[in-house]
Order: structure tokens, then C-alpha cells, then sequence
């Protein structure tokens, strides 16, 4: 029996002739790689992911579907599909421009409106019209920006982060310092995303409540022993929020940073000697 790759070479087909059978064979094109991928509220001014979550409140302006991608082509198509509970899903996609060797893509699915449902939702991403990505987020309902009163406001954020996992112990304004402030349990023991995401959280929902505050500030309890304060003009947060700021840039130069020692009732002057020991970081 003749060998099938030897029969076709000894004939001399031109490659020209051998890449539309390859074509035939494998589809029209070969997908780019997926290198990273999020959802996030946002992206900063690098293009990269603001914060890194899997729930969202419809007080938030968009989710974000970031993919990065390696090897992609001109022409190439790039899809997004957002599966509600239940409906119509939402879609959006763009054609790249140029060949990139990596590359970040982004879809977005607006939020703020009555016909986007509340509850459990997919997310597909597709290029060359394979699915390479398939996760889900979860959309919780809320109406802060509909209350009538601060103290209405307070409420349902107090409400709306029980939802996120949160445990709200304050929240409050300094007409001294036009400061605005929530304290909160530390939800999570270590410096990772979870982290980040609490604090977010919590500088978003600061500046919902109080927009005329120059100042916000979240505070974590940490084991009933420390309180770690996160303060941050309320400028710095929103030009970091609309993506003018790079998520480095915004946590190590623009947000102040305190510890408190409750049992002792007394402020840490070595916070970065606190966090080496306590996190084992440099921070």
C-alpha cells in the first residue's frame, strides 16, 4: 500500500496546493493560545486587569472579559458571548488589525440597566470561531445609587457586601477630615486577590455613598488584634477606576497605609516591618 504523505510529495504537489488540503483538513486557521484571561470591572492603563472576580452587582458600570492571547493574525475574529440566566445572551467582537505576538482582548457586557438579570452567568470566549475560554460570574441586584437618604445608602451597601462574603462593621463620614470610612473583617489572611478585591470593593462602595469625600479609607480587622488601614484620595481612586492609573502605580505609591495594634491600643510605626513578618512580603 502506498504511504499517503510519500505519494503526494513524489508527485510534486505545490505547496501552494498542500496548505488548502492542511486548510481542508484543520479548519481555516489555527487558534491563537490563551495566556491569561479575567474578569474584572476594569483595566488599568497598561491594559491589564483592574481587580480579578467572579461576582459583580449591577451598581458596577461593566464586566470585563480580558483574554491574552499569543500568535494572533490580521483578520483573525475575536467573539464574546455573555449567557444570562435565562434570555437573549449578549455578544460583541472585533477583528484584529495587525499580527501581534501577544496581544490583550476585550469584551464587555454594560451593566446599570433593568433588563440585565440578576443570578448566575457564562461567559464564552472565541477566536477563528473556536471556544477557547468558558467561565461564569455570578450578577447580584442591588439600588444604592435609588436611595432616598445616606442612611438608606448605608444600608444596602451594608447589605450589598454580605452578598460579596463581607462582614461591615462601619461606615461613616469626617466632616473633619471629609473623609469617608468603612471597617470591615479581613476576609482573607493573606495578601492575595481576594484581598485586593475586599478593598475595591469597599473604595467603591465609599465613593457611592459619599462623592463628595476627598478622602477614603477601608480599614480590615485582622484576627481581633490589628486594624489595616488602606487610604486613598478619592481622585487617585477614580482616575485608577478609569484605567489613567496602573494597578502597581495605584497600590504602592498612591494608597497610604496604617496599622493599628487594638489590644496594645496602639499605632505600628514599622508597617512595612509588620507586613514582612506577618505576610512575608515587602510591602
Amino acid at each position: 500500500m502506498m504511504d499517503v504523505g510519500e505519494g503526494m510529495v513524489g508527485r510534486g504537489l505545490p505547496g501552494l496546493v498542500l496548505g488548502a488540503l492542511l486548510v481542508l483538513l484543520f479548519g481555516t486557521s489555527l487558534a491563537a493560545t490563551v495566556l491569561d484571561y479575567a474578569l474584572c470591572r476594569g483595566l488599568d492603563k497598561d491594559g491589564l486587569p483592574l481587580d480579578r472576580t467572579d461576582k459583580f452587582s449591577t451598581e458596577d458600570k461593566a464586566v470585563i472579559f480580558w483574554v491574552f492571547l499569543e500568535g494572533v493574525k490580521k483578520g483573525d475574529e475575536c467573539r464574546f458571548e455573555f449567557l444570562p440566566p435565562e434570555g437573549s445572551p449578549v455578544e460583541s467582537s472585533l477583528v484584529l488589525e495587525s499580527d501581534e505576538a501577544y496581544v490583550g482582548v476585550r469584551g464587555e457586557l454594560p451593566l446599570g440597566s433593568r433588563t440585565i438579570p440578576s443570578g448566575k452567568w457564562v461567559a464564552r470566549f472565541y477566536a477563528a470561531q473556536d471556544k477557547l475560554v468558558e467561565t461564569s460570574f455570578t450578577l447580584v441586584e442591588s439600588s444604592i445609587v435609588g436611595s432616598t437618604s445616606k442612611e438608606e445608602a448605608v444600608k444596602r451597601t451594608v447589605s450589598l457586601l454580605q452578598e460579596f462574603g463581607y462582614t461591615v462593621l462601619d461606615v461613616g463620614f469626617s466632616d473633619e477630615d471629609n473623609q469617608a470610612y468603612i471597617r470591615m473583617e479581613m476576609a482573607s489572611r493573606a495578601l492575595d486577590q481576594a484581598l485586593w478585591n475586599q478593598l475595591g470593593v469597599g473604595f467603591d462602595a465609599l465613593k457611592r455613598v459619599f462623592p463628595e469625600a476627598a478622602w477614603l479609607v477601608v480599614q480590615l480587622v485582622m484576627e481581633k488584634e490589628y486594624v489595616l488601614s488602606f487610604q486613598v484620595k478619592a481622585y487617585d481612586f477614580d482616575i485608577w477606576r478609569r484605567g489613567y492609573l496602573s494597578s502597581d502605580e495605584f497600590w504602592k505609591k498612591r494608597v497610604l497605609r496604617y496599622v493599628y495594634n487594638i489590644r496594645r491600643h496602639e499605632e505600628i510605626q514599622d508597617v512595612r516591618g509588620f507586613y514582612s513578618e506577618k505576610f512575608g512580603v515587602v510591602f
